[in-house]
Order: structure tokens, then C-alpha cells, then sequence
């Protein structure tokens, strides 16, 4: 992918964020773009637009073309609770899309949606499975979470979790790494595919990393067609010794049905945290 350039910025730069851009940038309207109610505000928000480019099949049609969107990170420092990433308006005849950098609630934070039954967690080390539980014993804990929001029906449809919980110092030790997916499978959306990794002896840092695949056969709203895929690579969390946390989301292809879907991508420091 090329590396390009952000088309508008705000000012204020508060923590991390790297998008690698790709693809010309058309002129976009009005009526192109489709903007989505947000669940809830961001403190300290930051705006900017970002311009996608055209990825396989279906660029001749409005709702069919799929772009694909460039690689996004965050980052926390120590004293740094949490980060989000959120897209406001999407034209998808330019793959031009707005997106909102700040700071959530700590409402935001919570399981809800993400019901246990639905939920999968593993630990290094681990072959068990079921809902992760957080470590005890740990100086610092985190986790990036990517998820994508249904803003007709104001609900989180399908999301990944990677997370760790760490002890600091001079090297990393001792940690704790884990995934959680999820899909709303009471809304038709169903888990396709799954791949998850871990590095947790490298001393300088640890790592939780989650690829997954899921997939809507009956949704509705969209021109093209009944099914929907949502796809996630590399939604990555990255603990560092001093406490100080990043999360990167590789390039993505937004789903046909971008009228009534949106990306959002956070990073949270845990309890365990300073």
C-alpha cells in the first residue's frame, strides 16, 4: 500500500494515531456521504478525513463497492486510561471516509453487549476456553478492541478483543495474554473464521493478536444483496515494561452495507493499571 497523507487534521494531537493512506481522493457531496448518530460523545475529540481506495469486486456500485480502508494505531501512556478511534460519515463513492479520535466514557467500557455465552477467551499457556478472567498479581493490564455498529439498530453486531495483563520493570514478566469474539447471533451474524497469536517472552514487550471472519446471510438495508461480512486483521495490543500500551488495526475492507455500518476501534488500560 502507498503511504499518503491525512486531508484534514485537527489541531490537537492528544496520543498516537497512525493512518497510512492509499488511492486518489475524489471530490465527495452531500448526498454521498452517510452519517451515523454516535452512541455516546468523546472528551478531548479530535476530526479528521481519511481516503480509502477501491478493493475486488463491485466499484461500479454505490452500496456494492468495497473500499479498503488504511492501517490505524492508538497508544496509551502510563497515566493514559483509554483511546477511541470512530468513524462519523462514510462516502462511498470516494472511499473517503471522517473519523473521531477522544476519549470515551467509562461507560464505554463495560461487557455489555458481550454477553459470556457468546464470548472465548484463552490464556498463554491455556488450552481452556470460556469468558477471560482478569489475572491477579499483575501490575498492568489492557486490551485493543475493534467492533462494528449497527446505527439503525443502535447495537454492537460482531467485535475482537486482544488483551494482556503484564508485570513491568525492566523486562516483561510473567504475563497473561488472551482474545475475546464476538457475534450477535440473536441478529443472524455468525463467526466465520478465527486466528489468534501471542508473543510473551520477548522481555521488551508482549503481544496479543487476533484475526476473524464473520459473516450475516439474512441482513437487511443493503442494495446488493443479503449477506454482509465483516472482516478483522490484526487487531493487535502491544504492553510495554514501563506500562505504556499500543493497539494497531490492519488495513480493512469496509462491508457492502456501509449505510448502516460503521467501525469503531478503542484502547483500554485495565483495572490492574496504575
Amino acid at each position: 500500500m502507498r503511504k499518503g497523507r491525512v486531508i484534514r487534521a485537527g489541531a490537537a494531537v492528544a496520543t498516537g494515531l497512525l493512518l497510512a493512506l492509499a488511492g486518489p481522493a475524489g471530490a465527495a457531496t452531500s448526498r454521498d456521504a452517510v452519517t451515523a448518530k454516535q452512541p455516546y460523545p468523546l472528551k478531548d475529540a479530535t476530526r479528521f478525513v481519511v481516503q480509502g481506495r477501491r478493493d475486488g469486486v463491485g466499484a461500479a456500485s454505490r452500496d456494492g463497492a468495497r473500499c479498503r480502508m488504511p492501517r490505524a494505531s492508538l497508544s496509551l501512556a502510563p497515566n493514559e486510561r483509554a483511546i477511541e478511534l470512530r468513524e462519523l460519515s462514510f462516502n462511498q463513492r470516494t472511499c473517503r471516509a471522517t473519523f473521531e479520535r477522544g476519549v470515551p466514557p467509562r461507560s464505554a467500557e463495560g461487557p455489555a453487549p458481550e454477553k459470556p455465552r457468546n464470548g472465548e477467551a484463552k490464556r498463554a499457556g491455556d488450552g481452556g476456553a470460556g469468558v477471560h478472567a482478569l489475572a491477579r498479581g499483575f501490575r498492568y493490564s489492557g486490551y485493543a478492541k475493534a467492533w462494528y455498529w449497527d446505527f439503525r439498530d443502535r447495537k454492537v453486531v460482531n467485535s475482537v478483543r486482544s488483551g494482556a495483563d503484564w508485570n513491568g520493570g525492566a523486562c516483561i514478566g510473567a504475563n497473561n495474554t488472551w482474545f475475546r469474539n464476538f457475534a450477535d447471533t440473536s441478529t443472524g451474524w455468525l463467526q466465520l473464521s478465527k486466528r489468534w497469536s501471542f508473543v510473551n517472552d520477548a522481555c521488551d514487550y508482549v503481544i496479543s493478536s487476533t484475526n476473524a471472519h464473520f459473516r450475516d446471510r439474512r441482513f437487511t438495508g443493503c442494495s446488493d444483496g443479503p449477506a454482509v461480512d465483516t472482516r478483522y486483521s490484526r487487531v493487535r495490543f502491544v504492553g510495554y515494561p514501563n506500562g505504556g500500551q499500543k493497539a494497531s488495526r490492519s488495513s480493512r475492507v469496509e462491508p457492502s452495507c456501509t449505510r448502516r455500518l460503521r467501525a469503531y476501534f478503542a484502547l483500554y488500560r485495565g483495572p490492574s493499571g496504575p
